[in-house]
């Protein structure tokens, strides 16, 4: 997978017919990869790339000045999602002041009509554009005008909630991370540089990146260093260094490690001190 970064707009970054889904796509959950998928077959079957638009920091960060903003997916992540999904081009537009600013009409010219895309698929309620004032109608008519086709993904639910971002941070905050393989498709990650190891057998660990984490308790974890996988827990602690424990930790080398989310253990005796 090729992936692009952007910083304007420009007939520069593709040249090549494609069929585009376009969306911030944090965590890629199973609403996000049922549209890259209708992304993907219609390329298939028009023997055209298959590409995605997604932005870089999340809007709030610019919008709203939330510059402590977590994510699910980091950008690296969610690079890595997008490449297993079968992306051919991944295009990550820099969100600015400047991108923020720019006409739902200039967006479409610039981004959609320009660069060689001959169908958009996006989520039933994708805005865009200064004050997000396009969304999927101002697309479809556009569609119609223009030389592009158009496919809206309605709302995917499961228990009747609505498969969102939104909803899987609450979850994943909140310690509920049994429930987010119903969301996510996966138990949820997160990537660790690890620090200093304990008698006790514990080692001290820190996110790499801007990852959201789970409220301070234990959890039942995996632990990989993606050749060998452990068994263990994960101590979140509030206002510290987070711990992981396990067995078999001695067997896991690297500085980084991987940490899979399996279910809440106990809140009661892991707090800040």
């Amino acid at each position: 997978m090729e992936v692009i970064h952007i910083t304007q707009a420009s007939e520069q970054f593709n040249k090549e017919a494609h069929v585009m889904a376009i969306g911030f796509f944090d965590g890629v959950h199973l609403g996000h990869q049922e549209l890259l998928n209708h992304a993907k077959s219609l390329a298939e079957k028009n023997n055209v790339l298959f590409t995605a638009l997604t932005f870089s920091p999340h809007p709030d960060e610019v919008i709203k000045g939330d510059k402590n903003r977590k994510y699910i997916t980091p950008l690296p992540q969610k690079i890595e999602k997008m490449r297993a999904l079968g992306v051919d081009k991944l295009f990550v537009m820099t969100f600015d002041k400047a991108f923020a600013s720019l006409p739902p009409a200039d967006f479409i010219n610039d981004y959609i009509i320009n660069t060689h895309t001959k169908h958009v698929v996006v989520g039933f309620d994708f805005t865009f554009g200064f004050k997000a004032e396009g969304d999927t109608l101002l697309l479809r008519k556009q569609s119609k005008k223009q030389s592009f086709g158009l496919s809206v993904i309605p709302k995917k639910t499961y228990r009747n909630e609505k498969i969102s971002s939104t909803l899987l941070r609450r979850l994943i905050g909140d310690g509920e991370v049994d429930r987010i393989p119903f969301y996510l498709g996966a138990n949820y990650q997160v990537k660790v540089e690890t620090g200093k190891k304990h008698q006790t057998g514990s080692q001290n660990v820190r996110t790499l990146g801007s990852y959201i984490l789970p409220k301070a308790g234990i959890y039942f974890v995996k632990i990989s260093d993606g050749r060998r996988t452990v068994q263990g827990e994960f101590h979140r602690y509030a206002e510290k260094d987070n711990e992981i424990v396990a067995p078999g930790l001695q067997a896991l080398h690297g500085e980084e490690l991987s940490i899979l989310f399996l279910s809440k253990v106990s809140a009661a005796s892991v707090v800040s001190v």
